[in-house]
Parts: C-alpha cells; structure tokens; sequence
C-alpha cells in the first residue's frame, strides 16, 4: 500500500526533487505536481497550517500572507531548525534559524523584502523549509494569501481580483491538489475558493477540505459523508479538525495540548461523531491524507513533467544551433 511507502527514502528524495524542481522551474511554464492551501478570510486557515506543520506561523490583523509561502515539513532525528529565502535572493543568502519562535518574524521580513511595507500581495513566493523531529510523513504544502474582498488602507480597489488572479494561477494546472479550508457552518459547494476551484475542475478530483469550527455545525458529521445540506461529494474527501481559537492562542495553548484537545472534543460528542469513520475526524488523518495524496501525484505525473522538460530542453539546443549558424 501506498501508506506504507511514505516514510522511505526513495518518497522523500522525490518529493526533494520536485521541490528543488519547482524551485529552478519558477519562471518556467511547467507544472509540477503540489499542494494548494486556499481559504477565505477568517475561516481559520493559519490554525490549520499550524497544527499540520506544529509551528506557529505569522498572525496578523491586516493580511500577513501576502505571497505564495512553501512550506515544506522535513523529519530529522538530529537538531531541529529553518531555511528561509524567496526567489529574490541566491540560495547562499538563505537565512538558517535554529528557534522556530522565530519564524513568523523571518516570514515578516521577507514579505516586506519582496511585497514592500505595505498590505500589497505579490507572486513572488516564500520557501520556507522546517526540519523537525517527530513529522510523521514529508509534506510540502504552498499556502496563498486569503481571499480578500474590501481593500484595507494602502491596498489597491482591485485587490480582490488580484489575489483570485494568483489563485487561479495555482489551481488551475491538473498536477495541482487544492486543499480547501472551509468553516463546518459554511455551504461546501458555494465557498469562494470551491467555485474558483470548479472552473477549472467540474467533477471535484483534485479537491480536499479541511473543515476547522465544527462546533459550529450540529450537522458536520453528515456533511463529512456528502450527506444533507451544504455537503458536497469529493473524491479526496473533507476532513473535521479542531483548532486553537483566538482565546486559546491568548492564553499561550501550545500547539501539541491543542491535539490532545481536539481527540477530547470527538470523544466528548459521541453523538455527532460516533459513526464518521477516524479516517475523516482530526489534524492526524488530513495529514497522513495530504501525505497520501503527494506521493501519488508525484508518482503519477512525474514521468509526464519530465518527458516535457526534456523537449523542452531539445527545442532549447536546437534554438541555440540555429543561432550559431547566422
């Protein structure tokens, strides 16, 4: 089973060389297969991202993500740390941290180098790589700034269109699998990002949904399964987690007590939760999903990526053949 091969060697060296692939490729028009992290505003999509990756990313009023972030999660049996850089800079001025609390401000900072000070967005994306212990599956995951409707001071009018622009961009490719954040209390099918997202893939096969607050709907477990209003059916599935809100992440609720938190919460309502199989409820069944889902779209469409690469590699040289010749 393909669960069994997430953990090996030969699963992490690929998924090494497609991002290092992507990386290279940037300016290139060549899709490769990824994870696409997409959310509307104030659905809880920085939690999620949180409890995935067990660190804590940037949190801000006004937008914090405002490029492409790739986040990619490495396990180590050594000391733990982080490389960060953007396109911008050569990958010698890649900046190493060894306190993950300092994260979020490196993020910061880079956003400001490549967005300016202001609340712009930009296509320019962020690499940021964490090597943790204790990662149970290698997973690199680009998250997108949030859709964002009514401009904030500074932003230009069409800012709402930009960053469906910037979407579009990365959901739109068949390599691409969109992780959805969608609140348990919202209609699945009319979302912002589902819509987007149909465009481009009327029969949802490329779609997931992670569906953090779901304390907020006495229903979710049917919405899980396709069933009942605002449900939709998905081949890859929606997912219920639960996540720290505001008045937890005040009260300094570490991200490892919240997992403990979130396996109370679906044993404390067993009569909303009692027939969902496990494999829909909780951060550890979307993660080992997202691990799941990674693998088999590297496997799948990696011979096609470089079947392409290398004509477009032949048309290169045979370019560069002509030229000398006049």
């Amino acid at each position: 089973m393909l669960v069994n091969e997430l953990n090996t060697k030969e699963s992490s060296g690929l998924l090494s060389a497609v991002d290092r692939m992507r990386e290279i490729l940037y300016n290139e028009k060549i899709t490769l297969p990824e994870i696409i992290v997409v959310g509307d505003q104030s659905v809880g999509k920085s939690s999620v991202l949180e409890a995935i990756s067990g660190i804590q990313l940037c949190r801000a009023q006004n937008i914090c993500t405002r490029c492409p972030s790739e986040l990619r999660m490495k396990s180590t049996a050594n000391i733990e740390y982080t490389i960060i850089h953007n396109s911008k800079r050569s990958e010698d001025e890649a900046e190493t941290l060894n306190d993950m609390n300092e994260i979020s401000n490196a993020v910061t900072r880079l956003t400001k180098e490549i967005a300016d000070e202001g609340t712009n967005v930009s296509s320019t994306p962020i690499y940021l790589t964490v090597y943790k212990r204790h990662i149970p599956y290698d997973l690199t995951l680009i998250d997108l700034p949030r859709i964002t409707r009514n401009p904030l001071p500074g932003q230009p009018k069409d800012i709402h269109a930009q960053i469906l622009n910037l979407i579009n961009k990365y959901i739109e490719p068949v390599t691409a699998v969109v992780l959805h954040v969608i609140p348990a209390s919202v209609n699945f099918a009319t979302s912002e990002s589902m819509k987007l997202a149909k465009d481009f893939d009327p029969q949802c096969l490329r779609q997931l949904i992670g569906a953090p607050k779901i304390d907020k709907d006495d229903n979710i477990a049917e919405k899980l399964l396709d069933r009942g209003p605002g449900a939709m059916e998905l081949k890859l599935d929606c997912i219920a987690v639960v996540n720290r809100n505001q008045d937890e992440i005040n009260e300094n609720i570490t991200l490892k007590e919240m997992k403990k938190c979130e396996t109370e919460f679906f044993l404390k309502h067993p009569e909303a939760f009692q027939y969902l199989p496990d494999e829909f409820k909780g951060i550890d069944q979307l993660v080992k999903k997202l691990a799941i889902i990674q693998q088999d779209r590297i496997r799948s469409t990696l011979p096609r990526v470089i079947e392409e690469l290398r004509k477009k590699i032949e048309k290169k040289r045979f370019n560069l053949k002509i030229f000398r010749f006049l």
